[in-house]
């Protein structure tokens, strides 16, 4: 039994995910060095969905309905492609570290929106969450302002955040019906198609780009899209929905850790704090409520499905830093 415990502990890739969610933000900056946004976004995509392919062929992704594709293609317009561009466009201007604690803030969007669109009800310690993750975002904005960031920039990140959001409020009663490789394959497919004309431009940039960037933009695609997946997939199938969330909460550590490290970009004291308040709002929301019984209705694939639906901030989030 207790070799068998050992084996499903979700530690190990929860640790894993994390890493490779949050080393998207120093990648990005990588890549920024020979590609415009719009190129990385098209070969992230591009990449993404050529190594999926084969997985729709064998059945192990299942046919989109026709139904369903007006939302998916919403959830990959809004999670795939506006996420990319704005975020790409952003870190332009700003370090991975402080971008990656501004798009932490995506959840109280998420929260927002499920008010509006979805008439959840998130409580007062969910109200209370929010504006607290809010304030913080504020904090970081500020003072990466001041040490040398652009709003402007920082502002692009944030409706990067909030694009994913979006994206998660579309994306949620889809779980109820698909897998999130699925959702990461078609969601792919859906956001790439608006980007088509720009694939001519990503392959010529390819051809004078160092091989740097070049292993940025494929580590992007492999790492932080379809390894992240196989990763968070193990998370799900081994933890509730609420200890699967904690994901959320390391990958700005993650990224801060790996941007410190690979470019020695250290955030200033007053940006770090902003972002354990963001951390901290965010918490507070995501404990609003107990998931009591959508944790023991069972087991199998349709518990599975049940607990990726019960917290669908962090099924949203996999594969798309």
């Amino acid at each position: 039994m207790a070799a068998e415990r050992r084996k499903t502990s979700p530690w190990a890739f929860m640790a894993a995910t994390a890493i490779l969610w949050g080393s998207a933000f120093p990648a990005i900056r990588v890549a920024l060095d020979g590609y415009s946004p719009t190129a990385i976004a098209v070969l992230r995509l591009v990449c993404a969905v050529a190594i999926l392919a084969p997985c729709l062929l064998t059945g192990r992704i299942s046919r989109l309905r026709r139904a369903d594709a007006l939302r998916m293609a919403g959830f990959g317009l809004t999670g795939m492609t506006a996420y990319q561009l704005l975020l790409y466009a952003g870190e332009r201007h700003v370090e991975g570290g402080t971008a990656a604690m501004l798009v932490a803030t995506s959840p109280v969007f998420a929260t927002l929106l499920g008010m509006l669109v979805l008439k959840e009800r998130p409580g007062a310690r969910g109200v209370v969450g929010l504006l607290v993750a809010l304030g913080g975002a504020l904090v970081v904005a500020v003072a990466g302002g001041a040490g040398g960031g652009s709003h402007t920039g920082m502002a692009m990140i944030v409706l990067a955040a909030a694009a994913q959001a979006t994206s998660f409020v579309l994306q949620k009663p889809l779980l109820r019906r698909y897998s999130g490789l699925d959702c990461i394959f078609y969601g792919s497919l859906f956001g790439l198609l608006p980007l088509l004309f720009a694939v001519p431009d990503a392959v010529r940039q390819s051809a004078g780009v160092g091989w740097q960037q070049g292993a940025a933009v494929g580590w992007l695609g492999l790492g932080c899209t379809v390894l992240a997946f196989c990763t968070w997939s193990r998370v799900l199938r081994a933890a509730t929905a609420s200890t699967s969330s904690l994901v959320l909460y390391a990958v700005p550590v993650a990224a801060l850790v790996l941007d410190a490290a690979l470019f020695g970009n250290v955030p200033a004291p007053m940006a770090g704090l902003g972002g354990l308040i963001v951390l901290l709002g965010v918490a507070v929301a995501a404990m609003r409520r107990t998931p009591a019984r959508r944790v023991t209705a069972g087991s199998g694939p349709a518990a599975e499905r049940r607990t990726e639906g019960a917290d669908d901030r962090p099924m949203a989030g996999a594969g798309r830093r």
